[in-house]
């Protein structure tokens, strides 16, 4: 019973905050049609966009190195932080 109530805090926290107010504090994202946004990605260097975030699915996408979730993976990846952290 208790994992069931702590999924749907999670969801509760994604669902009351837009993955894009949050990763837009990070990177610089610009529109790129139909709810989806792209900017550079923060985890690694390159020079055209292939970092995507998709406002409707609220995910990202890394095209480049591969990495993707939502708004918990991507703070977890970026400030090596621990899901309870």
């Amino acid at each position: 019973m208790a994992g069931n109530r702590s999924r749907e805090i999670v969801h509760e926290v994604l669902a009351g905050n837009d993955i894009v107010d949050i990763l837009s504090a990070y990177v610089e994202l610009k529109s790129a049609g139909a709810g989806r946004l792209k900017g550079l990605c923060p985890f690694h260097n390159e020079k055209t966009p292939s970092f995507t975030v998709n406002r409707e699915r609220q995910t990202y996408k890394c095209f480049g190195c591969g990495k993707g979730g939502d708004a918990f993976n991507f703070l977890m990846d970026h400030d090596g932080l621990s899901f309870p952290e």
